[in-house]
């Protein structure tokens, strides 16, 4: 059962990267599109013919994947004997809570209603309000700097292919192996970006400075080539999108 859960989870997650990437692509090369993050996602798939099943259909997703992150967290302390599984249970379980809160967020659309709850910005105003709110800030950049770093480190050691079942016939390994690194690399990066975003909220004590995706596609836009860079960012957004759902059909963990 809970394969069955892991891989709706999985294709659900590639699904939405993969949208996202092709409607920032098409915006950097001018052919339609817009730079998009998740919540833009959401919103394009909204105003499609029966958008608000497609809606549902992401959410039972995307909770999937939620649920599939939280047995992971279980797993991790139950099975593993070394120190570090506390480490890593907690990050299965966080990511559990993004998603499922991300997933909650499309089902009240589904039923028209608003969520109330806090913008990134609301929040990192709430963090700087307090004594050591640069502090914490600065800390929580530093996180996603080694989350980037770890990153990168994956497709070094092709670690992404760890728990992929070999011993069935995958055709097109070569394409997943390429898809996995190209995609894996670009949101290693990104986490840099955002690093780097958080930092400088906290350094500037400005918590405008904290943006998303969207806002992590517009500032590639603006540096020297900026659309070259956005498509390419774009394209290994779409590459990991496609990677998440060979993970689902051919991992083992």
């Amino acid at each position: 059962m809970i394969q069955k859960i892991k891989k709706y989870g999985f294709f659900t997650k590639g699904f939405v990267y993969v949208i996202l990437g092709l409607l920032t692509f098409l915006a950097a090369i001018e052919m339609g599109g817009k730079v998009a993050d998740k919540n833009a996602v959401i919103t394009f798939l909204e105003d499609q013919m029966f958008g608000k099943v497609l809606l549902f259909i992401i959410s039972l997703g995307l909770l999937s994947y939620a649920i599939w992150r939280f047995y992971k967290s279980y797993l991790v302390i139950k099975e593993k004997k070394d120190n570090q599984k506390y480490f890593i249970s907690i990050d299965f379980f966080f990511r559990g809570i993004i998603y499922s809160s991300f997933a909650i967020s499309i089902l009240y659309k589904v039923i028209n209603q608003e969520r109330n709850g806090f913008s990134r910005n609301t929040l990192a105003e709430k963090i700087l309000a307090t004594n050591y709110g640069q502090i914490i800030l600065f800390g929580i950049a530093l996180i996603i700097f080694f989350s980037a770093i770890n990153q990168f480190y994956i497709v070094y050691k092709k670690a992404f292919l760890k728990d992929i079942n070999k011993n069935k016939n995958i055709e097109s390994f070569t394409f997943l192996e390429r898809s996995g690194k190209f995609g894996i690399t670009s949101r290693g990066i990104s986490f840099l970006i955002f690093a780097y975003f958080i930092f400088r909220a906290s350094l500037e004590n400005a918590p405008e400075k904290i943006r998303g995706t969207e806002g992590m596609f517009n500032y590639l836009h603006d540096l020297t080539f900026g659309n070259i860079l956005m498509a390419i960012m774009a394209l290994g957004f779409l590459s990991y999108g496609i990677f998440q759902y060979f993970y689902g059909r051919y991992s083992n963990s």
